[in-house]
């Protein structure tokens, strides 16, 4: 069986580099790397996924594939420690080769006329600078850390816990955007806990206002690293204290 492959450093540097020249290999790719790497790439000791094909996409609603796709990457790359998962070079490898067609379909759907945000925009998303870009913008280390905070978090259903996180992008992006939050499983799971009941009931608490009301009111308590200092029976009560409290202030105004 083949082993999974990483880009050199100068070869994810090369690819950056020459980002404004190989538009529209991005915007419409196809066999092929945009650029002659210098440096190539190196395999590792994990057994390569098999990705290219399986990923799948709405192009009229390319969000909605998140969820079975972030299981999808998770699972095939289960082997991957955290500290391996945050190699860009990583990353930058199979955006560019087994799920080219994927980043492009879901990210690059419209190329801006602007070129120069043409180029951001590839960037953002077929390169990762950082632990938030990782989580947040690369086209497929993101749907690895959704799957991998998933299983964590509600490891007998990780499906249910990426339906209720991803049904909004506000609440997507207050806790797994911010490491403080998505790093901290036990906090992640009082919080989906209370998320899970009110899912069930059609709460409005996933109103945007409502759910930011809720977030204020935590960091207002003192922040997250004290809230996770909390015991069970005292973390949990609060939560949903506060999720209450934040649905009466949305309904009352």
């Amino acid at each position: 069986m083949s082993r999974l492959r990483y880009y050199t450093m100068a070869s994810v540097e090369n690819l950056r580099q020459s980002v404004a020249e190989r538009l529209d290999w991005y915007y419409s790719p196809r066999e092929g790397v945009p650029a002659t790497t210098v440096g190539g790439f190196r395999e590792s000791k994990i057994d390569a996924p098999d990705l290219a094909g399986r990923l799948v996409i709405d192009k009229s609603r390319p969000f909605t594939t998140d969820a079975e796709n972030a299981l999808i990457v998770y699972n095939a790359l289960r082997d991957l420690t955290p500290h391996q998962a945050s190699i860009e070079r990583l990353w930058v490898y199979l955006c560019h080769f087994d799920c080219r067609q994927y980043v492009a379909a879901r990210w690059l759907n419209r190329r801006p006329e602007d070129e120069e945000q043409a180029a951001r925009e590839v960037r953002n998303h077929f390169f990762a600078v950082g632990n938030r870009a990782l989580i947040r913008d690369n086209g497929v280390s993101r749907l690895w850390w959704l799957g991998k905070i998933a299983h964590d978090v509600a490891p007998d259903d990780p499906s249910e816990f990426l339906t209720i996180l991803l049904h909004r992008q506000d609440v997507r992006s207050a806790l797994i955007e911010r490491p403080s939050v998505s790093m901290n499983r036990r906090l992640l799971q009082e919080i989906f806990a209370v998320m899970r009941d009110h899912w069930a009931n059609g709460s409005v608490l996933f109103k945007r206002e409502a759910f930011r009301n809720w977030m204020i009111a935590l960091n207002r308590k003192g922040g997250v690293v004290l809230l996770d200092a909390l015991p069970s029976d005292a973390l949990g009560p609060l939560l949903r204290q506060e999720a209450d409290n934040a649905i009466r202030l949305y309904e009352a105004n």
